[in-house]
Parts: structure tokens; sequence; C-alpha cells
């Protein structure tokens, strides 16, 4: 298909990537989720890498099937229940994305992620993959938290490089989740308090910086109060978590939208996207996605390269049976983009199994 890279133009492109992100000192991307009251659940998430990534959002039809490996005895296979919308990734990865019933997944770049040995008696699921696995197959987080543990985590990625990460999921009814795979085993962190995710180090470090950094009492809580803000994930963890928790309830839907994309770091282009002493010392922001779980609209601000523009998709509209796909990093992108979707199978479509 037009759609995808030749493989080897897109190997090459990930072998460069990830020997980069293999001597980063300070990997990017942040992920944000707010209940509200009146408005339902709104996330926002920023996708920051060292070069472009050329995503796509691909609309993706249930009852078609995958194969969650290239290879192995107990390769996950399944037919997608649910309906979903998804960015992508190298036109080879699923990296975020929300489906009908309201549930939305995030993957972001996680270091420390490993599979250990190989246990053939889960089923095998590659990284790449996850996130069209859990939004085909799951309704809820809980569901989602309940089948992950028969599973065996993979990594993707060319010629010895593998791309590496942890997961976010939340839903509509306001349930989130953590997920991790390190040596072999899951860290599973289940709770609406889990609200926020950056990258290495794991998730148990974040909570335990956040309870030695956070405001002991509202009365602390103003411009003066002293707090981390450069742009190491650490670091962005606690800014994150800080802004989330002064959010107060939206008077609008539109204000909800603006608000959590006003709380999700950015990292600035120029600044922090370089090289010091042959580590790479941040990763810029490339576009941030920001949707409401009830609404199911995607809002998408990209920001890269010569490209600065910013629209949205409104999925319910697009989700009648077939599958589009559209280029997220052009130009031309602009205002309501719903229309301007083309059919085509997307990304996936490399991992369908035979009909």
């Amino acid at each position: 298909m037009a759609l995808f890279f030749k493989k080897s133009v897109v190997n090459a492109a990930l072998a460069g990537a990830l020997t980069l992100s293999a001597l980063s000192a300070a990997q990017a991307c942040s992920r944000v989720f707010w209940e509200t009251q009146d408005h339902g659940v709104f996330v926002a998430r920023t996708m920051d890498w060292m070069v472009e990534t050329h995503p796509t959002i691909d609309i993706r039809t249930k009852g078609i099937s995958y194969r969650g490996a290239e290879s192995g005895d107990k390769v996950v296979t399944w037919t997608s229940k649910y309906a979903s919308i998804m960015t992508t990734f190298y036109g080879k990865a699923g990296i975020d994305g929300f489906n009908e019933k309201g549930l939305a997944v995030n993957a972001l770049y996680l270091g420390e992620e490993s599979p250990g040995q190989y246990d053939k008696s889960k089923f095998q699921l590659e990284n790449s993959r996850i996130v069209p696995y859990l939004l085909d197959n799951f309704s809820t987080v809980k569901e989602a938290v309940a089948a992950i543990k028969n599973i065996q985590l993979q990594q993707f990625g060319p010629e010895g490089e593998k791309l590496k990460g942890h997961y976010s999921l939340q839903d509509k009814s306001g349930d989130s989740a953590v997920l991790e795979f390190v040596d072999g085993k899951w860290f599973v962190y289940h709770g609406a308090e889990y609200d926020v995710l950056t990258n290495s180090p794991v998730y148990k470090k974040h909570l335990e910086n956040w309870q030695k950094a956070k405001p002991q009492n509202n009365e602390v809580v103003d411009a003066e109060f002293p707090l981390e803000g450069n742009v190491a994930p650490d670091q962005r963890f606690i800014w994150n978590k800080y802004m989330l928790e002064q959010l107060q309830e939206p008077g609008s839907y539109n204000n909800g939208l603006a608000k959590i994309d006003s709380v999700a770091y950015k990292v600035p282009l120029d600044a922090a996207n370089r090289i010091v002493n042959g580590k790479m010392t941040g990763y810029a922001t490339q576009y941030t996605l920001v949707y409401n779980l009830e609404a199911l609209e995607l809002n998408i601000r990209y920001q890269y390269g010569d490209v600065y523009t910013q629209f949205k998709v409104d999925f319910n509209k697009l989700n009648d049976g077939r599958n589009y796909t559209l280029k997220a990093d052009q130009q031309s992108n602009s205002g309501d983009m719903t229309s301007s979707f083309k059919q085509g199978n997307g990304v996936m479509a490399q991992y369908r199994t035979a009909e």
C-alpha cells in the first residue's frame, strides 16, 4: 500500500532512532488523565521524539483478525470486538487511541522494559501491537487489567535495537491503570489516582518522587512553590502532577479540552533536543493529542519541522464499518478533518491473519 514506507527505509529510520534512544538520558512523552464531574474524562498525551515519526491516524473497524507477533509457538491472535481510532508510529506500531466503548490506551517509552526468559505457558504479544490489542478486545480498564496477566510481552525493533515502553489505560467511567513489563513480570498500578505517566524510571520510583515533592497542604500551592521544571521524565512527572491537581471543574466541554491541554508538558523544539557529550538530553514535542472519552473526538496539535497546525477528528462520524486513514503531519490539516479521511486499511493491515 502507498501508505507504508519501504521496509528498508523504515528499518533504517528506526535503527537510527532507537540507537539514539538507547543513549538518551531524558526520553520524553507525557500523558495526563482528568475525570471531571459534569463533562466526563479528558486525556492529553504528548508525543516527543528526536526525529519525525510520520504518524497516521487510522480508523479501524471491528471484525478483523490479527496476529500478535511474527513468530512463536503461542502467539496471541484475535478478532477485534470494537472499532477504534489510533495514532501510529513509523508505519509499524500503534501508540495511542480510544475505542467506541470509551477505553483509551497510550504507549510511552520506558527503557527498563524487558521480556525476561521465554515463558511457553504465556501468550506472546509484540509491544508494537499492544495498543490495538487492548483497544480491540476490551471495553474497560478492569477487563484489560484482568486479561494482561496471561500475556508475555515481546519487543519490536530491527537489527538488535528494541523499542521499549510502558502503557497507560483509562476509560469513560474514570478508571485508570499503568502497566509495566519488567524482567518478564507485569507491574500493574490500577486506580484513578494513577493519572500521570512520563518515561523512565519505573513507575514505582515516580510515585516515590512525587510523595517527597508534593505540597503538604493547600496553603503552599502557589507560584512560589519550588517545583521541578526541566525536561527529564522524573521532573516532568512532578510538574504534570502538580499542575493537574490545580485544575478546577471546567465550565464547558471546550474549556475542559483547553485545561487538560494546558497541563500536558511540552518539550521545546530546540532547547532540549540535542546531543551533549554523546547523549540525547531531551526529545522535543512533535504533537499533542487531546480527547474526551464521552465525546470521542480527537484533537491534535502538530508542531515539528516545517509543520505547525491544529485539527480535530470526529470518530463517531467515521465509525461506519469501514477503515480510514489520514497522514497526521501535513500542514494542510486544519480545522475539522473528519471528511478528509480516505478509505484504507492503515498500519495494522500488515498484521492481519489470512482470511
